[in-house]
């Protein structure tokens, strides 16, 4: 089987501690059709130094650019510029592979002729330890609607990702989100497997479990997501599916982020209460204005779908019930105690 050539992007910003193993992990794959598109975020420590001694070492497999600090999004759309690879793979600096991660992915795209692949992940802390485990049970889920939004543990056809201009959200938390729904929504032979060869550093003080400001949430992206979704409503594989997956991303970002004080602030565990407002009152708008087929959605029907568990199905369930009667905010006042 003629393979093709991966890309495999990384934004670097201030990842000296954990750069080498990154570059390594990447530079021992099994699979060596590959290119390294590294682009330096105006890193304050020895990343740039790093990256020139490897570009040194392996000049047929690496580029490096560098530009000031505009964060990852715009590192990682600098380097989509850049990329030659059949297939697109992204990893983060602090972030390392498996030694046969681009083998299962491309052998997989190939056979089933994807537009995009989806696998598992493992998240750990900066001590190596686990903190979760991401996992598709494929032989019980299949395609599901079970699926993380990030970037980790995936790869895209270069080609579906230039088709539909997709691009990360510039300045914003959560920047991959918006991207993913839109990618598993129109991707064609899209194949999500069993198999874990991403390992990704959690870090205190990331995104996550910071005070989160409003203008850092992608709710433009999400609706211009949403927008394109619907005028290429004939593209998307399982429209019911995608509704879905819209869902249970409002849902998990309205109560569990929430409820884990990912907008709130840290030190006195007070909740942002405008923020959540902001939030529910952008979710009932476009809930309703694009997602006007959910009433018939099959996956709203059952308890039990997809492999998804039956308190997610409960919970999506509930958002969508509390949206249609205008009930979304008043529930959540209770939810927090605000």
């Amino acid at each position: 089987m003629d393979l093709g050539k991966v890309s495999v992007i990384i934004p670097v910003y201030n990842a000296g501690k954990y750069l080498k193993k990154c570059l390594d992990s990447v530079l021992s794959q099994s699979y060596q059709r590959f290119e390294i598109i590294a682009v330096n975020d105006g890193s304050k420590d020895n990343s740039w130094e790093i990256l020139r001694e490897y570009k040194d070492k392996y000049a047929d497999k690496l580029k490096i650019y560098a530009q000031e600090n505009q964060g990852q999004s715009v590192a990682r759309n600098e380097a989509l510029k850049y990329a030659l690879g059949e297939y697109i793979t992204f990893l983060d600096s602090d972030d390392y592979i498996e030694t046969d991660y681009i083998e299962r992915l491309v052998i997989t795209a190939q056979e089933n002729k994807s537009d995009m692949v989806g696998s598992g992940e493992i998240r750990l802390d900066e001590e190596g330890n686990t903190v979760s485990v991401i996992r598709y049970r494929v032989n019980k889920e299949g395609n599901c609607a079970l699926r993380r939004l990030n970037f980790s543990g995936k790869l895209y056809r270069r080609d579906f990702l230039e088709k539909h201009n997709m691009r990360f959200a510039v300045g914003k938390v959560y920047e991959d989100n918006p991207f993913n729904i839109q990618a598993y929504a129109l991707a064609q032979n899209l194949k999500v497997i069993d198999y874990i060869g991403y390992y990704q550093m959690v870090h205190i003080g990331s995104t996550t479990t910071k005070k989160i400001d409003s203008a850092k949430l992608p709710f433009d992206e999400i609706e211009d997501m949403m927008q394109y979704i619907e005028v290429h409503k004939n593209e998307v594989v399982d429209y019911d599916l995608y509704e879905y997956t819209v869902l249970s991303f409002f849902t998990y970002f309205i109560f569990k982020a929430n409820k884990q004080h990912y907008y709130f602030d840290i030190d006195g565990r007070k909740s942002n209460e405008d923020v959540i407002n902001e939030i529910c009152d952008f979710v009932e708008r476009v809930v309703k204005k694009y997602l006007t087929g959910i009433k018939t959605n099959r996956y709203l029907k059952s308890l039990r779908n997809c492999g998804v568990s039956v308190s997610q199905n409960v919970g999506v369930w509930l958002c969508i019930r509390l949206i249609q009667r205008g009930y979304l905010k008043k529930f959540v006042k209770g939810y927090f105690h605000y």
